[in-house]
């Protein structure tokens, strides 16, 4: 079905020091530039993009043929008892190709950092595109204004092509499914209803109905997966009014597409309703795509590997994101900084934030902060977005306060460096544009994961990648093989005594 490329180990990944004024990101009063990498191997000058992925995959495929039967017996990781405990917490033991997690970094999207995508990638307004950053995700290739306008223009039509499940009296086939729900369902909890209702799967059906050789499912799963993604505005739409109306911009990018139906369902003034859509921009790019290992991703990825409808994997995916982060939902930290406000204020003084804050510390009570080695860019991003954009805001500067002080007396009373995570500035800045529903933000930030799991789970159907199937025991069999082997050391350790 396709040519190899020869030479693959030999190709050079060309580095570009970009020197405009825009490569100079700040980093907590610290300026870096910006030396990136614009692709791994040569890049696509295809408008398609399922034809630039087929170019793509078979250079991956050699990759993969090779180094597993070079290096198909080496350790990558050595697991214990403890790391079996902790969820293998921290572990190597999964393959994702569209991201990973660096230590001194943070996520990396095609080997891209947060600064670098948010710089290089095409823009829509005043942010990257999410057409750009999916096709960054599935090709690793950063696209031209061209290509994201061509992904742009398909999407378009793709979600005009299902519009009998989004539109019309009801809400469609989905819409009028979701206003048969109790009121008291979750809007994560009607997303996955309607993922699970919105049928996607019908190329993939149709292929094994035809007996499709394996090698090419991939493409029917693209398939079902761009109308699946194209759609999923809409959708969201309807999670949060059973039916759209007015929706002015049926054929502009998915970003402008997703905030026409919100303006039609929150009060969102004429003011905000352009900066908004820039901001929806940028932080569904900051989340694109997470590590492999967070329950959210986790779940879709094992179930877009081993069942064939992709929008059943999302579907089970999207309730994890109910507890996404572990460290504090959007929801948990703007109830806990409406407590604050309560409390003190809305222009708090350092004096009683600090004393609240210490009580906090000392309970271990803190909400949106974890223990780390560097702040995480997204959060660093979102802040300097607010800094210019809303440099006089209330809530945006009580929580900035917060996260100041905390890191400070963290540092000072426990030796840990503390540091926010980006539900602690996201919350207030999706307050500022009138979206104050923190649980059906969970849903946009699902959304967002939905451009990397997709991506992902064609790869998985590309190179046929096998069902993640680790074996599990119980803790007992687990302990009496460590005495046991422990037990062997002992003996033998006193045999080799002895002989001496």
């Amino acid at each position: 079905m396709f040519q190899a490329s020869r030479g693959f180990w030999c190709t050079n990944i060309r580095s570009t020091i970009l020197k405009n004024v825009g490569n100079n990101v700040n980093f907590r009063g610290k300026r870096h530039v910006l030396t990136v990498s614009t692709t791994r191997g040569t890049p696509s000058t295809s408008t398609d993009l399922k034809e630039a992925l087929c170019e793509k995959i078979p250079i991956h495929y050699d990759l993969l043929r090779n180094f597993r039967q070079q290096h198909g017996s080496s350790v990558i990781s050595h697991i214990t008892v403890e790391n079996m405990y902790r969820g293998l917490h921290g572990v190597n033991t999964m393959v994702r190709e569209t991201s990973e997690t660096d230590p001194k970094q943070g996520i990396k999207y095609r080997g891209l950092t947060i600064p670098e995508v948010v710089t290089l990638l095409p823009r829509e307004g005043k942010s990257p595109s999410a057409e750009a950053v999916f096709w960054l995700l599935l090709t690793g290739d950063v696209p031209t204004q061209e290509q994201t306008a061509s992904l742009i223009a398909d999407w378009s039509i793709r979600r005009q092509k299902k519009k009998d499940w989004w539109s019309g009296p009801g809400g469609g086939i989905v819409g009028s499914v979701l206003q048969t729900l109790p009121k008291t369902t979750s809007p994560l909890g009607k997303l996955s209803v309607a993922l699970t209702v919105f049928d996607t799967s019908k190329h993939m059906k149709e292929a094994l109905k035809h007996d499709a050789l394996s090698h090419t499912h991939w493409e029917y799963t693209y398939e079902d997966s761009m109308e699946l993604l194209a759609t999923l505005p809409a959708i969201v739409g309807l999670v949060v009014k059973g039916e759209l109306k007015n929706t002015k911009e049926e054929t502009s990018d998915w970003i402008q597409f997703l905030s026409e139906c919100l303006f039609s369902a929150f009060d969102i003034s004429e003011n905000h309703k352009i900066p908004l859509v820039d901001f929806l921009r940028l932080y569904t790019v900051l989340n694109a795509d997470e590590d492999g290992g967070i329950p959210g991703v986790h779940v879709t990825q094992i179930l877009g590997a081993s069942q064939l409808c992709i929008n059943q994997a999302l579907a089970a995916g999207a309730l994890a994101y109910a507890d996404e982060p572990k460290t504090g939902t959007m929801s948990q930290y703007a109830e806990f900084q409406t407590k604050i406000q309560r409390l003190f204020g809305r222009n708090s003084k350092e004096e009683k934030l600090r004393s609240y804050i210490a009580t906090l510390i000392k309970r271990d009570k803190l909400i949106g902060y974890k223990v780390a080695e560097f702040c995480d860019p997204r959060y660093t991003t979102l802040e300097n977005y607010a800094k210019e954009y809303m440099p006089n805001d209330s809530s945006i500067k009580l929580s900035q306060n917060v996260s100041q002080i905390l890191t400070t007396m963290m540092k000072s009373a426990k030796g840990k460096s503390i540091y926010p995570e980006q539900s602690t500035i996201a919350a207030p800045i999706f307050q500022f544009y009138g979206l104050r529903d923190m649980k059906f933000n969970q849903v946009l930030l699902c959304m967002s994961r939905a451009l990397g799991a997709v991506a992902s789970i064609i790869w998985t159907k590309a190179v046929n990648a096998s069902v993640e199937h680790p074996t599990s025991k119980c803790t007992y069999t687990y302990l009496n093989s460590v005495q046991e082997t422990r037990g062997k050391r002992k003996r033998g350790k006193q045999a080799k005594h002895t002989r001496k």
